[in-house]
């Protein structure tokens, strides 16, 4: 897929993410409940998440269970390195980072997830997902290990996502409606 049939994709899916999002405002709520029907995560483990931006499924409720059940969490921070991330927790006053994002500031400590959520803007079966386009999260992703869940509405899927050698599938999907595991992590054998 050609770059500019990739923008034209990107724009047709945030567009189209933006009418589930308006569609469906009990989603976050849907998913914190799945989460835990799905996933038995021992309690040690650092969860990477995101803040929700525009219209990103907003996984707010499920951050706030996760915290109530004990798990470090953290949030993404784009750094002239790259993306890294820093500890969180619901009491934390975040700041306006790159491409304005809300980040911790820096004076939270870092942390390397276990368990990391990614925004999408559309996925597919075999866990290819289509992102903004800058590449944080596939060149992370290639220097850490995490066992990675791309979250969005079931609205957003599509039949194939053109992918290169670099981008890194996800290992399972989750929407409002299922958790699915990736054709990857059929393949690799995850259970969790």
């Amino acid at each position: 897929m050609s770059v500019s049939k990739k923008q034209a994709l990107r724009a047709i899916m945030k567009e189209k993410r933006e009418v589930l999002f308006q569609k469906h405002p009990e989603a976050g709520e849907k998913i914190a409940a799945l989460f835990f029907n799905f996933f038995d995560l021992p309690p040690h483990i650092i969860i990477g998440a995101y803040w929700p931006i525009g219209s990103e499924l907003d996984i707010r409720p499920l951050l706030n269970k996760l915290i109530d059940r004990g798990f470090a969490c953290a949030l993404p921070c784009i750094e002239q390195e790259g993306l890294l991330f820093r500890l969180w927790n619901p009491s934390l006053r975040l700041v306006k980072g790159k491409f304005y994002l809300w980040e911790p500031p820096v004076s939270c400590s870092t942390a390397i997830p276990d368990v990391l959520l990614v925004p999408l803007l559309a996925f597919d079966k075999t866990g290819h997902r289509l992102g903004y386009g800058q590449g944080h999260y596939d060149r992370y992703l290639h220097h850490h290990k995490p066992l990675t869940l791309g979250v969005g509405f079931k609205g957003q899927e599509v039949e194939k996502i053109a992918h290169q050698s670099h981008d890194v599938p996800l290992d399972f999907i989750v929407t409002e409606e299922e958790v699915r595991a990736s054709k990857k992590s059929v393949e690799s054998n995850l259970d969790y």
